[in-house]
């Protein structure tokens, strides 16, 4: 079992910040960091925006985005038998084809997602984070991928694998209705901010549907503007189909019902 972690919307987050939200992230996991790298441009690439994986120890790492050498990262956390890292965390920018993100994994369970909780409140007091999620996953390469929409990987049967990767910014230039106005799907976990919590469901704003009735989970201010809200495992699949059929959950889609002859 692995957590993993999303947040969106970090755009003022300077390559330095992301660095030291790296460096606290695996202290609240009480891990070391055993590895880390950064993209780059290939000046000899076959087309134009061509890039790669730099593999380079820590200290190199530090010294080149001190140095405006290097801005998109992964730092990570090897270990015997953990494919392809036993913890890892990853500033992604609008370069080399992605969009501005922050993704966290790990193995573990109930421990290591209270320390996700932990980081992310430390995050928040820091910055303002617009979006984001905790989630469970079965392998860390699959949580991974699922952070910036990648591989069609999906956490839910009812989630469509494509619809979330065409809403991001950088090479598919979406608008990003994610920061504000819809929810990419409803996790264990999720960061959302005021402007959610005013999104209409079924006549009612999503702060009060969540409070009107049990199984909807619960709500916890982590500042002024942004808010974590728990959901229940159990509650999760009823939770994405009201929002879903309300229209608010960009990835959500219908189970087909399989016809018997």
């Amino acid at each position: 079992m692995s957590i993993a972690l999303a947040l969106y919307g970090i755009e003022g987050v300077t390559p330095r910040l992301a660095m030291k939200f790296a460096k606290h992230y695996f202290s609240c996991l009480n891990l070391s960091i055993t590895g880390a790298a950064y993209f780059k441009y290939l000046s000899n690439g076959g087309h134009v925006g061509d890039h790669d994986l730099v593999m380079v120890d820590m200290t190199e790492l530090e010294e080149k985005i001190n140095n405006g050498l290097a801005t998109a990262f992964r730092v990570y956390n090897e270990a015997v038998g953990a494919i392809p890292w036993s913890a890892s965390f990853g500033y992604t920018t609008n370069d080399f084809g992605g969009f501005y993100h922050f993704d966290g994994q790990c193995s573990g369970d109930v421990i290591e997602l209270e320390r996700m909780i932990k980081f992310i409140k430390d995050v928040c007091a820091d910055i303002t984070v617009q979006y984001g999620m905790i989630y469970k996953c079965d392998r860390i390469s699959k949580a991974f991928s699922y952070a910036a929409g990648n591989n069609m990987v999906t956490m839910y049967p009812c989630e469509n694998s494509s619809a979330f990767k065409k809403k991001v910014s950088g090479r598919f230039q979406g608008r990003e209705r994610y920061k504000e106005s819809l929810l990419r799907m409803v996790y264990p976990v999720n960061i959302i901010s005021n402007k959610h919590l005013e999104v209409d469901v079924g006549g009612m704003l999503l702060k009060d549907w969540i409070g009107d009735g049990a199984g909807r989970g619960s709500l916890e201010a982590l500042t002024s503007s942004t808010w974590l809200w728990y959901v229940q495992v159990d509650q999760l699949e009823d939770v994405n189909k009201s929002l879903g059929e309300a229209g608010i959950l960009i990835s959500w889609k219908r189970l087909e019902v399989k016809k018997r002859f």
